[in-house]
């Protein structure tokens, strides 16, 4: 079964939807990361759990953002070569 008709179908996949799929598949990664290396501190602060993922959250969100955009910087630059 193949997946791409052509190889204009392939790389148009690799610019727009690959670094999307990258950017969703590294949030919960960075999350776990960030609550055990973060969590305790910030729950020693707040004493809440509820509060501290928040702020994690608002950390993670921002990550995530930048590192779609180097996804995609790269994602251009790799596959407009051969164009």
């Amino acid at each position: 079964m193949k997946l791409f008709s052509d190889s204009a179908a392939k790389k148009r996949f690799m610019k727009t939807g690959l670094p999307i799929i990258l950017g969703i598949a590294w949030s919960p990664i960075i999350w776990m990361l960030l609550v055990a290396t973060l969590g305790p501190a910030l729950f020693a602060l707040t004493a809440s759990w509820f509060i501290t993922h928040v702020i994690i959250l608002a950390v993670v969100a921002p990550v995530i953002f930048f590192l779609l955009r180097l996804f995609m910087r790269t994602g251009r630059k790799f596959y407009s070569e051969g164009e």
